[in-house]
């Protein structure tokens, strides 16, 4: 049976960073991993997150509801298209760089629209296909927004990350440049989801090194998924 991982967390906290490092990781060793982006990972996923992330012909406003639907078609065609064949295969590992969490942390929380709604719409669109593990990577917005702030100062200094500032600044930041009380909301969310759910979510301090947070995730991996030691064992 296939292992579902999702990562979940608020602006600049680091999550599509240990995703990765995880995904590799996991690669190294002799496992099959799935990468997904969430909106993205599609043909109408990357569609879908060049309007949400950029807006329409310069128009950053799109109402509370767009978005949940948007985000919510980006996911049911993800679904079907790319999860379900995935975890039907034996030991096999799908890592998902956010996925439905984020949309009750972001529409709903986030935005206000009830909670009870998001979850009718989220169900439709995952066609019951849930993490088994979400790690949030919890951090104080106004840390994380910090970060990104500094990333992109740096940008300016160090020509070796150019290119990916210029793709940041094409792709645009309409989440980032929300209020804090926005970013606040999303955070309050996600920590309400973990109290509803404590079994599926391990929370990870953003704040610690980044070395530190992918030896937590590591290690909490280990001891949720032994039937994955003997295939990594085999590959060393």
């Amino acid at each position: 049976m296939a292992v579902f991982i999702s990562f979940e967390g608020g602006e600049g906290s680091g999550k599509s960073t240990q995703a990765e490092i995880l995904a590799e990781r996991l690669r190294n060793s002799g496992l099959a991993v799935e990468f997904v982006h969430e909106p993205g990972s599609t043909e109408l996923g990357w569609h879908v997150r060049d309007i949400l992330k950029r807006g329409l012909l310069g128009e950053r406003a799109i109402s509370a509801e767009a978005e949940l639907f948007l985000f919510s078609a980006a996911r049911a065609e993800l679904v079907l298209k790319v999860l379900q064949s995935f975890l039907a295969q034996p030991n096999a590992v799908v890592i998902a760089d956010r996925y439905v969490d984020s949309t009750s942390a972001y529409q709903g929380y986030g935005r206000g629209i009830p909670i009870e709604q998001v979850a009718v719409v989220n169900a439709l669109a995952t066609r019951g296909a849930m993490p088994c593990l979400t790690f949030l990577l919890d951090l104080p917005p106004v840390n994380g927004l910090t970060r990104i702030g500094d990333l992109q100062l740096g940008f300016r200094l160090d020509d070796s990350i150019l290119y990916a500032g210029e793709a940041r600044a094409q792709e645009g930041a309409r989440f980032e440049d929300e209020p804090l009380e926005f970013h606040e909301r999303v955070r309050q969310g996600y920590l309400e989801l973990v109290a509803n759910e404590p079994d599926r979510f391990c929370v990870i301090d953003a704040t610690l090194p980044e070395r530190r947070v992918s030896e937590l995730i590591w290690d909490e991996v280990c001891d949720r998924f032994p039937e994955l030691t003997p295939v990594m064992e085999s590959a060393n």
